[in-house]
């Protein structure tokens, strides 16, 4: 099959649609697919990666019409110079508004949700009412729809009365040798003695509330890293580093990427997700896969991943409640035990990405034009 996917900045970005797109046509090239995945970027230039044809395609500079702009002119280049397509993938609503166009030329497309992003804090209450009439009109102008998560799927079906398919996202599984890397020592980190947040920074993950939580509780040996940043955010960032103020077990690294990455995850001893809203957290994912028992949210998003005995559940924005979780989790190491190869086995059953890419072949198959 040849495939099109519309709606992403550079693949090598580490948000969720790019994320998504560079592992799962990574895999679909692998099986003998062509993909496209059209790119937002301050150039115009093709490049072929592992076997896939990444467009870059120039775009305004405003945040508001970049995307639907960009995706535009995707989709008219790909009906008016690509020959023998059979499917475009559009990535959230925005690219998806010209799903129609496809329609009018013959060529199949189904919209992907990653995220309501109409729950997020950031928005005003005015944007947000504006999501939603956009959400609204592409979930009622796109046929085919699929969605991360099975909230997601969820919603579509009782906001809407409309069927999605749940596509979750997935992971690789962790090298069995680990990439050398000094991140510990660099920041004075003890190996197995500290509460791992590990996300992008910003006021729906919560870390606010995990510090306090964290400085409430007796900690005594252990620290806690928050490994993130936010450069769109940088008062929110600065203000976290206030409340940490006067508690030196509360370390920030910056973003880590690769084999720093990759070390705190090994070494951690246990990850902490409270976050208010989540699509289908990746770094939950990541963080399963390395063995990690979990301080999470009680959440839909989150309940769909963890098992009900796999977890420490928090309520959202509760610093109470995530210090008594801590506490838990440091007189209880038992119990994290038991949660580690249950994580394990359920991230390798469901989320990794050769068994999320088969299941996206089965489906596009049934309709993609042949």
């Amino acid at each position: 099959m040849k495939i099109i996917f519309i709606g992403s900045r550079d693949i090598h970005l580490l948000g969720g649609i790019e994320n998504y797109m560079f592992n799962l046509t990574r895999c679909l090239a692998e099986m003998g697919h062509e993909c496209t995945v059209f790119c937002e970027s301050a150039n115009d230039e093709t490049r072929l990666e592992n076997g896939v044809r990444l467009i870059y395609m120039r775009g305004p500079k405003s945040n508001l019409i970049c995307k639907p702009w960009v995706s535009l002119k995707a989709t008219l280049r790909t009906l008016l110079r690509e020959k023998g397509v059979s499917l475009i993938h559009y990535n959230a609503w925005p690219p998806s508004l010209w799903s129609p166009l496809a329609s009018l030329g013959g060529v199949p497309s189904l919209m992907m949700g990653h995220g309501l992003e109409w729950q997020r804090s950031k928005y005003s209450p005015r944007q947000q009412r504006l999501m939603r009439l956009m959400e609204r009109i592409t979930a009622f102008t796109n046929r085919h729809l699929l969605m991360c998560s099975q909230a997601q799927t969820d919603y579509f079906r009782q906001r809407y009365g409309r069927d999605a398919v749940t596509m979750p996202t997935a992971v690789n599984l962790p090298p069995a040798e680990a990439p050398s890397s000094d991140v510990l020592g660099r920041f004075g980190i003890q190996p197995g003695r500290y509460f791992l947040f590990l996300a992008r920074i910003v006021q729906d993950k919560n870390p606010d509330y995990l510090i306090r939580g964290f400085k409430a509780a007796a900690h005594e040996g252990f620290q806690l890293v928050i490994a993130g940043d936010n450069p769109a955010a940088r008062q929110y960032v600065e203000s976290l580093h206030a409340l940490a103020e006067g508690c030196p077990e509360v370390i920030f690294t910056g973003a880590v990427y690769g084999a720093d990455k990759d070390a705190l995850l090994r070494s951690a001893y246990a990850f902490c997700l409270p976050s208010t809203i989540e699509g289908l957290s990746i770094g939950l994912l990541e963080a399963m896969s390395y063995r990690l028992p979990v301080i999470a949210s009680d959440i839909p998003a989150n309940r769909e991943v963890l098992e009900k005995d796999t977890a420490v559940w928090v309520k959202p924005e509760s610093d109470d409640d995530i210090r008594t979780a801590i506490e838990h989790c440091i007189a209880a190491p038992e119990e994290l035990d038991k949660q580690r190869e249950a994580n394990y086995a359920r991230v390798e059953a469901q989320y990794v990405w050769e068994k999320v890419a088969q299941r996206y072949e089965a489906y596009v198959k049934t309709i993609a034009k042949k």
